[in-house]
Order: structure tokens, then sequence, then C-alpha cells
């Protein structure tokens, strides 16, 4: 990822069981980068006005509770890598991730993210981050960990093709095989009463799509080109290969200055129920 080797691993925790499925990747990313894990959390300013001893008090409980964990679940704790702050928590995660390798942060679950801190912070922080960010699942139900390789979603350009230096990163990192994925379909009807496709128009996309991503494919990746709707195309995929990750690239001019992150990045994102990395616009 764009940063030094020993950039952190930043994850936002909250206190909930909800948060710290976060842990499990974020540990398994630090491993694989031998980076070290920072953790963070953030008094909302919308709570009150926060006194130094305030503060002072909940990095203590914060502390004590990271140390818990770290004994429970084997995780690493260095020196200086427990932090509380004051403010706006998904503005207070962004500024502290500048100089992260990433930020690992959980879902609130199945159906999207919901108005809870991990959940409306979370979208917040996938829109503002100039870091990647890895999107863990925070569904309750116990499930199996997904045993496939890592799938990149691909659409031809090349701002999405700023997903595959990272994903070929961590795919050597996980000792993860690569699946690239690109799908195609007719483009919509301009509404002229005689609009005509030629009849060979699905082959050509096809066999265009295919020809992208046989130039763009490393040797010993693998290459799937498939017909249908973007989002739903990548959903099946995962779902087909039992991804361990999926890697996407978002589009757009600076997350921050967005409503929304791109259609089928935003509908990825709200739909895919395993761990999701989304790689920012160039800042």
């Amino acid at each position: 990822m764009p940063a030094s080797q020993s950039a952190s691993i930043l994850v936002p925790l909250d206190g909930s069981s909800v948060a710290e499925r976060a842990l499990p990747m974020a540990a398994k990313l630090a491993q694989a980068y031998g980076a070290p894990l920072r953790y963070i959390h953030v008094l909302d300013e919308h709570e009150g006005v926060r006194s130094h001893g305030d503060i002072a008090h909940a990095r203590e409980l914060f502390a004590a509770y990271i140390r818990d964990l770290a004994d429970r679940a084997g995780l690493p704790v260095a020196e200086g890598s427990i932090d509380v702050a004051y403010g706006s928590p998904a503005e207070s995660i962004i500024a502290d991730a500048h100089t992260s390798r990433c930020i690992v942060i959980a879902s609130h679950g199945r159906g999207g993210f919901h108005a809870t801190f991990i959940g409306s912070v979370a979208d917040k922080v996938v829109r503002g981050a100039d870091v990647p960010v890895l999107v863990v699942s925070g569904a309750s139900e116990a499930q199996e960990p997904p045993r496939g390789g890592i799938l990149v979603a691909l659409d031809g350009s090349s701002e999405g093709e700023r997903a595959l230096p990272i994903a070929r990163e961590l795919g050597k990192a996980l000792k993860l095989p690569l699946t690239l994925i690109q799908s195609f379909t007719s483009p919509p009807l301009a509404g002229a009463e005689f609009a005509y496709y030629p009849p060979t128009l699905m082959q050509d996309l096809q066999e265009g799509a295919e020809a992208y991503l046989a130039s763009t494919a490393n040797p010993g990746e693998t290459r799937v080109a498939v017909s249908g709707a973007a989002a739903e195309a990548i959903e099946q995929a995962a779902a087909d290969m039992d991804a361990s990750l999926v890697v996407m690239a978002t589009s757009g001019k600076g997350l921050a200055k967005r409503v929304a992150l791109g259609s089928t990045s935003d509908r990825v994102l709200h739909a895919l129920r395993r761990p999701l990395l989304l790689v920012p616009p160039e800042q």
C-alpha cells in the first residue's frame, strides 16, 4: 500500500462487539506487512463538552480495554499504539490515518450501514479517507471464514486499475491468488425510436472485456469477463470463489467532497458481506 513499511494499520473501536470484528483482518495485515496495529477511540464532541480530566480518564479506560482484548485475542500492543481523541469521530479517524498504511473498520452488519457509531462513522470514513479503507462485515451470525483468493474489480479505466498494485501486494503478503473481473452490459437505449444494436454487440463487448483483462493480468492471475450489472457481478463472483477479500477503486474527485462513492462501489459496499478494500482516488 502507498505508505512506508513501518506505517501502521489503524483500527477504530467504540467498545462494541461489532467494531471488534475488524480485529482479525487487521491482525492478518499487521502480521503480513510487519506493521504495527494502532487503536483509536473518539469521544464524540456532540455528546457534550469534555474536560481534560474526562479525556484522560477515557484514555485510561480505553487502554485497559485494549490490553484485555489483546490478552484474549493474542494481539500485539506496541508502545504509543493506543489513542483517544475528542471531536467528530469520522474526521478524527480520517485525520489520524494520514500516515497509516490503511484503516480497518467494521460495518454495522447485514443490510448496510445503520445509524450507529460504527455504521454511520464507517460510512463517512470510507468516503473521506485518503488512504485505503478495509471494511469488514459486522454481521452477528456465525460464519465460516472465506477461503478463496482476492477478487479485483476492474472497469477498464486507469482509475479502476489503481486497485491492482495494492491487490497484488496483498496477494503476495497473504499468499492468496488473484482473480480479475470485469463486467459488461449493453448500453441503454438513448430514447431514439429506431435505435439499433448490431446482433454481435454482446459478443463484441465480451471479446473487448476479455482482451482488456488479458492485457492487464499478470501471469497466474485468473480472468473473468461476465455479462451483467457490475455490482451484482462482483457480489456473485465473490460468492462463487468464496473470496477472502474484494478490492476495488472508488471514483471521483476527492472522497471528502463527495456525497456518494459512485454507483458500483457504493452498492458493493452496502451489500457485500465479506471484507472489502476500497482504494481512494489520488489526492
